[in-house]
């Protein structure tokens, strides 16, 4: 996958307010069970969703 092409993937919110990361996802940000992502909502409600980096608190 290309950063500058836009996807879209949809995903199913658990009985217990979890979500499943699409595994394309996973593989496309190397997340590995155990890492950390942040969701941000900016000014406009779109959804950013980042995988968390070492010293990152944001």
């Amino acid at each position: 996958m290309k950063m500058k092409e836009q996807f879209r993937f949809f995903a199913t919110v658990s009985d217990r307010g979890q979500i499943f990361i699409p595994k394309a996802l996973q593989n496309y940000f190397r997340i590995q069970n155990r890492d950390k992502v942040t969701f941000v909502v900016e000014d406009d409600g779109k959804v950013v969703f980042r995988k968390k980096r070492g010293g990152d608190l944001q």
